[in-house]
């Protein structure tokens, strides 16, 4: 094969190879079968004169040569996208995978779907939910194309940018706070608490603050299913924290009480995150930045419920 007859669709496997680590994971990232991907690689070798990946029991590493082959490949498939973006930058199109964590799903999906059908009818854009954590997995294995994600997670694979930020509140049964309360963190061992899984973003970032103030809380129960956790707190069973996109709808009708956390405060940031040195198209552009849009107006929408109810944010 001629060094001038390398496709782009060759930049773009060994792109995906090199980030899975494996051809497998290249394969099933791609939907392409893994014979097919070797070939493509083997052709790049060919075409090169040079070895570009070493294959090992755990999958592939880069030679010399291919890691200056991914800088390379990654700027020119860029370049190509920007070239195809401003020739023809038609209406957006496609299918987008977005990811949401539990508490922003039931808050933004309808206004950000409705919105879409509306604005970007060429979109069809698939929501899947799941805790934070999970989707990190999802966006770096390919499952999703982009997602709302914490700001504390540590994501080396992940590009983020911020979008908004929430205070976080101790959470209890009816008429546990008073409207005005707020909650001291070095107080925070007071409150028995229902949290999910140590991984679990918001619970990490309550972690990492009471490690690095020397604070020691107690986890009464574990519980990963958000609803769940809700009505055990209501029912008098220990408390939780939550940021209000959570627990907004339930503080408004008078089935739970909250405080926020002070001395320090402690604020979560909610980002827009897609896999690194990967290009949105024009359709997963749109869905992310109509998804910004919608997440900023509801989560400014719950900080004002909450303060003309309980007079506590500020």
């Amino acid at each position: 094969m001629s060094r001038y007859s390398i496709d782009i669709r060759h930049l773009r496997y060994f792109i995906a190879i090199a980030e899975a680590g494996s051809f497998t994971g290249a394969a099933n990232h791609l939907h392409i079968a893994q014979p097919a991907l070797s070939q493509h690689v083997r052709n790049l070798e060919q075409s090169f004169g040079t070895q570009l990946l070493d294959r090992t029991t755990r999958g592939v590493e880069l030679t010399a040569d291919g890691r200056k082959l991914l800088a390379h490949a990654r700027r020119v498939v860029e370049e190509m996208d920007r070239l195809v973006d401003a020739i023809s930058p038609g209406k957006p199109e496609g299918d987008v995978m977005l990811g949401l964590p539990i508490p922003v799903s039931p808050l933004i999906t309808q206004p950000l779907l409705t919105t879409m059908q509306r604005d970007y009818d060429g979109v069809t854009l698939h929501i899947r939910e799941a805790m934070s954590a999970y989707l990190a997995e999802w966006l770096i294995d390919g499952r999703i194309d982009a997602a709302v994600l914490f700001s504390n997670q540590e994501l080396p694979h992940i590009d983020t940018h911020e979008v908004c930020e929430e205070t976080l509140y101790v959470v209890g049964p009816p008429g546990a706070f008073a409207p005005g309360a707020v909650v001291p963190f070095h107080d925070l061992p007071r409150y028995p608490l229902i949290m999910s899984h140590p991984e679990n973003g918001l619970r990490s970032l309550v972690h990492s603050t009471a490690q690095r103030l020397g604070v020691e809380y107690t986890i009464k129960f574990e519980i990963d299913v958000i609803n769940e956790m809700k009505r055990f707190v209501a029912a008098g069973k220990g408390f939780t924290v939550l940021a209000p996109v959570a627990f907004y709808e339930e503080l408004v009708a008078g089935r739970l009480s909250a405080a926020p956390i002070v001395e320090p405060e402690i604020v979560r940031t909610w980002t827009m995150a897609t896999r690194r040195h990967t290009r949105p198209n024009a359709a997963c552009k749109a869905a992310m930045d109509l998804t910004e849009a919608v997440l900023i107006e509801r989560t400014g929408m719950v900080k004002k419920a909450v303060s003309d109810y309980a007079g506590t944010l500020h």
